[in-house]
């Protein structure tokens, strides 16, 4: 491999765009392994991670504190900017729902309350696409961070920790919520059916990874890596034993109290995978992950086509035409990537030209 005459870590967009483009493969790897939401038997015989797919999990701690990272580099961190940046992620959900989702299921739709078709708008249901959660959540980072921003400029370590300190209390908090008012007399549905106070717990819960990931950002943690202390060699060793380590944790313990460790995996795990791509070229794969990762939201919502109830009986045969689930997730992936470059070249060329007409 052609290694960088580079002394530190540069992290700048193409290398988000790689980090990105590895979590979303780390997802649909998740999603596809998990055979519960397939309407047909597949042949797990040879499976890759059929005991073990779930510290794939990791995505949404990389996503979370991507989050966080790439808010540090705002210019405005001001409303103007949150709105801008919702729009932005609305656009391709949207677009996923409105043209290959709800036409599908249309006359379901159709009958539909308007308090679930709105939940559905912005990610709180998750009815008509099973992985919308993002939206919420990215909705609730954008509204508050613009005060955490500027509470952690005073005193980044230290205002950061009480941010995600009370982040964690709250989402506690927000979790026993029902309970305790029930215990007072109160009747209130329990979290779990309770959709606002679960997105809200939801998102709280992963504020801690976002801070962090900002926090990271706004200190520039991993530019400080220096990149030519090691040989190759033990640069490969060490970034692929880091990434190994990070999943292995994760798969025997997740979360301590609601606390989700993805605080300490994922910043190891995208730490690895930016010391590599710093250290070598590796041309072929970073320009495919860049690729996925600049189309990563696209893929992120058109792959749930595929395992969302009510519409994965008319999207789901495009995968299962294997019945081998390794092959199964790699036509996924392919399949995913290619719709959803296409799907962002035409909605990209249509913004464009209502910028223009206007």
């Amino acid at each position: 491999m052609v290694e960088v005459s580079r002394k530190y870590v540069v992290f700048d967009k193409s290398m988000t765009s790689i980090v990105k483009g590895v979590a979303i493969i780390f997802m649909l790897i998740l999603h596809c392994y998990e055979t519960a939401d397939y309407d047909i038997a597949l042949n797990l015989e040879n499976s890759l991670f059929s005991g073990c797919y779930s510290v794939f999990k990791i995505c949404i701690g990389i996503f979370a504190f991507m989050v966080g990272y790439g808010y540090a580099f705002s210019r405005d961190k001001d409303w103007k900017y949150s709105v801008r940046h919702i729009k932005k992620l609305l656009i391709p959900f949207w677009t996923i729902l409105f043209v290959f989702t709800w036409p599908i299921c249309f006359d379901e739709v159709a009958h539909d309350e308007i308090k679930t078709l709105i939940y559905n708008l912005f990610g709180i249901s998750s009815y008509y696409n099973y992985f919308s959660w993002f939206v919420y959540f990215y909705i609730f980072a954008m509204i508050v961070m613009p005060f955490v921003s500027r509470f952690i400029a005073r005193c980044p370590v230290r205002n950061a920790l009480l941010t995600i300190s009370l982040a964690y209390i709250l989402s506690v908090g927000v979790h026993e919520c029902p309970a305790m008012l029930n215990h007072m007399g109160v009747h209130v549905s329990n979290i779990i059916e309770n959709q606002p106070l679960l997105a809200l717990f939801n998102s709280l819960m992963m504020t801690p990874v976002m801070v962090l990931g900002y926090l990271f950002a706004s200190q520039h943690y991993f530019e400080k890596i220096d990149t030519q202390r090691l040989s190759a060699f033990w640069t490969i060793v060490l970034c692929s034993l880091a990434i190994v380590v990070a999943l292995s944790l994760r798969y025997y313990r997740s979360a301590v109290m609601a606390f989700q460790l993805d605080f300490f995996y994922a910043p190891i795990v995208i730490g690895s995978i930016a010391v590599f791509f710093n250290k070598f070229q590796c041309q072929p794969l970073r320009r495919v992950l860049k690729k996925m990762g600049e189309v990563s939201v696209y893929m992120w919502f058109f792959h749930a086509l595929f395992f969302t109830q009510v519409v994965r009986w008319f999207y789901q045969p495009a995968i299962t035409i294997f019945s081998d689930i390794n092959l199964v997730a790699l036509w996924t992936i392919i399949l995913t990537f290619t719709a959803s470059w296409i799907i962002k070249t035409v909605v990209d060329h249509l913004s464009m030209k209502l910028k223009v007409t206007k």
